[in-house]
């Protein structure tokens, strides 16, 4: 495989050497696929299909890349084209089933259901949510199982560097329910609070399913507003904030009032959360993916050329482990834009002598990393068809 473009040459700027990968994909992106292409049977004609190291049943290259680059509709309508005609499989069809299950589709992911019933003569996948896709057979206190969702954390200083990760936090959101984990927040800046406050604030308007561990994070927050030298409302408003999506409709009024007073201004008002949030202990104890296996990051919402410190946390977290599992179960779609990401971090973790498995991807996820070239660094586990 051609690692050229991760090459710099300090002294002067050089071309970079496009692949037939990287080629590919911008066909995909600079023309737009036709009418034509879905009224008539699949073709070798139009955007080139790559070899790569795993064999790809027809359509399935060419669908994976228009939903990485964020076409949907034209892949589903691809798809379509390919179970109409002899060459389907049943790659086409799972894949498909992927599509409709990620675009939230439940009505077409049930009608595809019942075709694949009779056309294929046996039991259809059923609908499972992205949050609950990992669920099945966790069991790792009495905790966890009073809980529900995906976990997700933020440790450390939260400040204007934590923007990426609160960003996941909201796409992970709108997949389905949260188990957030506040508890590792031990300095907060008075933009980090303003990043979570309207985190808070956007995933309350938009009824999101939370359970948060916030105890340890309330007590910081008070001992800023308990500080009589402390002129930044931020960190009132985040504690105000938490309070609401909690459901702690008294802490907020007392709240409120010693804000008036302290800044001298009209404080926010009480909105009753219409999904409140649900107070739960903290769950590093937990965070542990199933199995009981501590060698296994997950990552979560959509993968782009933002995400680098979610990566670098990834290599921090690889570093200690000479074998470790990237958990892609809840990832939605993984953007070409994040192919540097991906290569720079695994060629590192291979020259470490590190083995790095990928898991739990939905088809075009995996299909994405094998076009990429990831799987020629990292085992990249499909499930199996046919």
């Amino acid at each position: 495989m051609d690692f050229s473009f991760f090459r710099k040459d300090k002294s002067k700027p050089t071309p970079v050497k496009k692949s037939g990968k990287v080629e590919a994909i911008e066909a995909i992106n600079q023309e737009p696929l036709t009418e034509e292409h879905f009224d008539a049977a699949p073709t070798q004609g139009g955007i080139d299909v790559v070899e790569t190291g795993a064999k790809l049943a027809p359509g399935i290259e060419e669908a994976a890349m228009l939903y990485a680059s964020d076409r949907a509709d034209d892949a589903i309508a691809l798809l379509k084209t390919y179970l109409a005609s002899e060459q389907a499989g049943d790659a086409q069809w799972l894949m498909l089933f992927d599509l409709y299950r990620m675009t939230r589709q439940r009505e077409a992911f049930d009608r595809l259901a019942l075709d694949y019933a009779v056309k294929r003569e046996t039991s259809p996948p059923v609908w499972v949510d992205a949050a609950t896709i990992k669920q099945s057979g966790k069991s790792n206190s009495a905790d966890a199982t009073k809980s529900s969702g995906q976990l997700f954390s933020l440790k450390g200083n939260l400040d204007e560097n934590s923007a990426d990760r609160i960003t996941l936090l909201q796409s992970a959101a709108g997949q389905g329910a949260i188990q957030l984990d506040l508890s590792g927040i031990n300095a907060i800046t008075p933009a980090g609070s303003r990043l979570l406050k309207d985190a808070l604030a956007h995933l309350q308007k938009n009824r999101a399913q939370l359970q948060i561990a916030s105890g340890a994070l309330i007590s910081l927050l008070q001992q800023h507003t308990g500080d009589a030298g402390q002129s930044e409302p931020a960190h009132w408003l985040l504690l105000l904030q938490l309070y609401q999506v909690q459901g702690k409709q008294d802490e907020f009024e007392d709240l409120a009032v010693d804000y008036a007073v302290r800044f001298e201004v009209s404080p926010p008002s009480w909105e009753t959360p219409a999904a409140v949030a649900q107070s739960i202990a903290p769950l590093e104890t937990v965070k542990v993916a199933e199995g009981g296996s501590g060698n296994v990051f997950a990552m979560h919402g959509i993968i782009n050329g933002g995400s680098a410190a979610r990566f670098e946390e990834f290599r921090t977290f690889a570093a200690k482990h000479a074998e470790v599992e990237l958990d892609l179960a809840d990832v939605q779609r993984v953007e070409f834009a994040s192919v540097n990401l991906f290569m720079e971090v695994l060629m590192s973790l291979l020259q470490a002598g590190k083995r790095v498995r990928i898991v739990g991807g939905n088809e075009m996820v995996n299909v994405v990393l094998i076009v990429m070239g990831v799987d020629e660094m990292a085992e990249v586990v499909r499930r199996k068809t046919g």
